[in-house]
């Protein structure tokens, strides 16, 4: 039977102590599915969604329309999941999309697409010392509206881009369904922080955050049937 010696690499991997005991037999290996994320090399491993948290598609993501996504989740409970991706920017702007408000958009603000579910909707996040009418509690002092008294309340207070940031659409999930795809892996959770949500390059966004979970050329990722996982190999 063989047998495998198994050594991490300590430095990549800033790790003081083996992932896995020495002389460890094949099938007791396999049996753990190893995989480079499932490694506590951050606060972040087994964090359980709840509003305030990103979601981070992971490589490969199988839904066109999330990949190389970063997404603020807004509420959770059991009745579904509502969430804004935070690094797609468009090149539209808030006067052309509500002339109405034009004069007062002194900033000229940007509106990022916010997610495929509601297009034809506005929803706003804003940094406030006071909670603003018509909105929602997600962190701190961000609060997530779509309310037009909240979205002139802010434009008169010349509010910028660095504290208020306009999404056309959103990703909503039904009952059970994101815990589906946090199940499938499809998604990395790390918690939010106000650099994230008003962050000023969110182009390179994605790039940055998943090569914290998933590093290019990562070498340990085996995913085996279950009558290989219940066996030594042998020779």
């Amino acid at each position: 039977m063989i047998r495998f010696r198994i050594i991490v690499g300590m430095i990549m991997l800033g790790l003081t102590q083996p992932l896995i005991a020495q002389n460890t037999t094949l099938s007791e290996t396999l049996t753990h599915r190893i995989k480079i994320h499932d490694v506590k090399l951050h606060s972040d491993y087994e964090l359980h969604p709840v509003k305030g948290m990103l979601l981070i598609a992971r490589r490969g993501m199988p839904d066109p329309r999330f990949r190389q996504t970063v997404i603020l989740l807004a509420a959770h409970d059991q009745g579904g999941s509502l969430g804004l991706i935070i690094n797609r920017a468009s090149t539209a702007t808030l006067g052309k999309l509500l002339p109405e408000v034009s004069e007062l958009d002194k900033q000229g603000h940007q509106v990022f697409f916010g997610g495929p579910v509601d297009i034809e909707r506005l929803k706003f996040l804003v940094r406030n010392d006071n909670e603003p009418e018509d909105a929602i509690h997600i962190m701190e002092n961000l609060y997530i509206s779509g309310s037009q008294r909240t979205l002139k309340e802010m434009l008169e207070k010349g509010k910028t881009q660095k504290e208020f940031r306009i999404y056309l659409g959103y990703a909503g999930w039904g009952p059970n369904q994101l815990a589906g795809e946090l199940d499938r892996d499809d998604w990395h959770l790390r918690k939010a922080k106000m650099e994230d949500v008003f962050n000023t390059s969110p182009d390179t966004m994605w790039e940055k955050l998943i090569d914290i979970y998933d590093p290019k050329g990562q070498l340990v990722d085996l995913r085996w049937p279950e009558e290989v996982l219940l066996n030594d190999i042998t020779l």
